[in-house]
């Protein structure tokens, strides 16, 4: 329930964002759920990302190297996904300027996410 107390205290409205894939490529990260590096080339590289159970609490990690690929395409991004660590794909949301990508974690009733900063 951590995620959710985090994004209930900030005090945020999530405003969905698109974003092409260069916006997409780079470092994004918070605090200790992890890190996400997306390349140019379509590779991707998570290091201790969080995992989470169904009542949002934090399980364990995961990382390795895999692919990336936007959805509904390259333009219009609304969402991303990878093929490490299972789970629901990322959609983007915060600012142009400060784009944040979120999934939900648990049970989807909850209203968990886990947020990522682009640095």
């Amino acid at each position: 329930m951590a995620v959710a107390v985090l994004t209930l205290a900030t005090g945020c409205i999530w405003q969905q964002q698109t974003l092409a894939r260069a916006d997409i490529v780079g470092t994004w990260t918070e605090g200790d759920t992890g890190t996400v590096l997306f390349k140019d080339d379509g590779t991707v590289v998570v290091t201790n990302l969080a995992e989470f159970n169904n009542d949002g609490d934090k399980v364990s990690e995961c990382g390795g190297t895999g692919e990336w690929g936007a959805y509904p395409d390259d333009k219009e991004a609304q969402e991303v996904w990878t093929t490490v660590c299972d789970g629901n794909p990322w959609e983007f949301g915060g600012s142009k300027a400060h784009p944040k990508m979120r999934r939900s974690v648990g049970d989807p009733d909850n209203g968990d996410y886990q947020i990522l900063n682009r640095k």
